[in-house]
């Protein structure tokens, strides 16, 4: 039987290869994941309420732990997994006072864990300084995206509010954040 079109003979990439790397993720179908040829696309979803959109300046909020590496055996590439945010969707839920946002600047910001590149920007001016519940998307920008494995690799993915201090003040609403990423396994 001839390989199929998306077998990676060279490396030895077929589904029977990977099938044992995705089974931690728990990917059940759309929405929660599927597996398209060598990697998984993902989506989660996190409600950040007013104290955390308050704080998110200063405190991160973890949005996806990192893969487990360890313990699996040979359920784990040999160098890991990297997470890679494709698409943010907000949707601000007004309470009884709008947010007040110190500059145009100031954006919601998909980071890895620990890390301080930006993976994908959301400008909140506009979505959490309205009168009425709001929302916005945002995607990937850069189909050329380079990182070294020591930034990416193995790392969970957070959520910051970068730009002029202090972000955002006053406010009661929560946001809905719903992040779409793939899972990329590491040889």
């Amino acid at each position: 039987m001839p390989p199929l079109p998306f077998q990676n003979q060279a490396l030895g990439v077929s589904p029977e290869v990977l099938n044992k790397f995705w089974e931690q993720f728990q990917l059940t179908g759309f929405p929660n994941g599927t597996i398209d040829g060598t990697y998984a696309f993902v989506g989660i979803r996190q409600i950040l309420s007013s104290a955390q959109l308050l704080a998110l300046q200063t405190t991160a909020v973890q949005l996806v732990s990192p893969p487990v590496t360890s313990g699996l055996g040979n359920a784990v590439p040999p160098a890991g997994f990297v997470y890679v945010p494709t698409t943010l969707r907000a949707e601000y839920k007004f309470g009884a006072t709008a947010y007040t946002i110190a500059n145009a600047d100031n954006a919601f910001r998909i980071e890895y864990t620990g890390k301080t590149t930006s993976l994908l920007d959301l400008t909140v001016t506009g979505l959490v300084d309205q009168t009425a519940s709001t929302f916005a998307i945002a995607q990937t920008s850069s189909s050329t995206a380079k990182f070294s494995l020591t930034n990416c690799a193995n790392l969970g993915l957070e959520v910051k509010l970068a730009g002029t201090t202090p972000a955002l003040t006053l406010g009661d609403g929560t946001v809905h954040l719903s992040l779409g990423f793939n899972i990329v396994p590491l040889f």
